[in-house]
């Protein structure tokens, strides 16, 4: 029956067919309208998103075309990249699993961008998985979501978690029974702000000395931790020891154990900072300054990754004897 009347169809030939009622005709294998789509243009791709270039660059923009004309021309190049590719493939064995997260405003609205890097035990490069970005600050619910995106076998392979202590850190580890170890540079940057060396804050004497009781413990070596930790609380309790700098240290002595971690499984040869991440959080802010909507900023970070793939990320080197 013809589509147009539900009348009977007359055939002519292997192409035409006519309908009997309105007598309207029609091919059977239509020629697609319009010109042919052009080649992936892999040079633009390569110097937009690889080497920072402009768009506007005279070197690839010979055709003079407008800058909107060139974005709609890299939009296309880098779906065609997606869709012809295939996610990062994580390493064998045992796996690490490294995050942090990056926010944008879109429209005076904070988007979040979820950023994971898995590294094998034994291994020092770390492979980049795909991104999540999600609407609002950045909370626990959303890392579950996120770390639910990654493929269940390489979920089942994570040991162990390195992040800076976001709030529900805790509860997103002994869900999936990982090995915490918290950054020493968040930690570390923390008290630079309230160390007061330059800015002449007072209790200079006392801040300095609670700063580097805290670098004593991070770094001590299990027979001298206890005689570290007491020398620290002694100057937490001390009357003249400042209100913010009290309240670091004894979150810090709640969660010793998730800072030393490294030291705790050193077969593992987890790292102690998120710095890894943080230089991919470098990189895809100065590539993905100029954007105006969270899918373009999702659609230019994934292809960024795929293309740059791996990270190097060292662990902390730690000689127990």
């Amino acid at each position: 029956m013809s589509p147009c009347c539900r009348a009977k169809i007359y055939k002519f030939g292997n192409k035409r067919r006519q309908c009997s009622g309105c007598k309207k005709t029609w091919t059977r294998w239509p020629k697609k309208r319009g010109r042919n789509p052009l080649r992936p243009h892999h040079k633009l791709l390569h110097r937009v998103v690889a080497e920072k270039q402009s768009l506007l660059t005279p070197r690839f923009n010979r055709q003079h075309l407008t800058e909107g004309a060139l974005s709609a021309r890299l939009r296309r190049t880098m779906e065609r990249f997606l869709q012809r590719g295939k996610p990062n493939t994580a390493p064998p064995g045992q796996l690490i699993l490294v995050i942090d997260a990056l926010w944008f405003l879109f429209g005076g609205k904070r988007w979040t961008l979820y950023l994971t890097v898995v590294r094998s035990v034994d291994r020092d490069q770390a492979v980049m998985l795909e991104p999540v970005l999600y609407p609002d600050r950045e909370n626990c619910d959303d890392w579950a979501r996120a770390i639910d995106s990654i493929s269940r076998n390489v979920r089942n392979r994570i040991v162990a978690l390195v992040c800076d202590g976001f709030r529900g850190t805790d509860r997103l580890a002994s869900g999936n029974h990982w090995i915490v170890q918290r950054c020493h540079f968040h930690l570390l940057s923390q008290l630079h702000l309230n160390r007061g060396r330059w800015k002449r804050l007072p209790n200079s004497n006392e801040r300095e000395a609670v700063y580097r009781a805290i670098r004593k413990v991070l770094i001590a070596r299990p027979e001298k931790l206890n005689h570290c930790v007491n020398e620290l609380t002694a100057l937490l309790v001390r009357n003249d020891c400042p209100r913010r700098l009290g309240m670091i240290g004894r979150e810090f002595l709640r969660r010793l154990d998730q800072f030393r971690s490294y030291q705790r499984y050193p077969n593992l040869r987890l790292p102690t900072t998120t710095n890894s991440v943080e230089s991919l959080n470098r990189i895809i802010r100065s590539r993905c300054r100029h954007l105006r909507t969270p899918r373009s900023l999702l659609l230019r970070t994934t292809v960024l990754i795929r293309m740059r793939k791996t990270i190097t990320c060292k662990p902390k080197i730690f000689q127990q004897n």
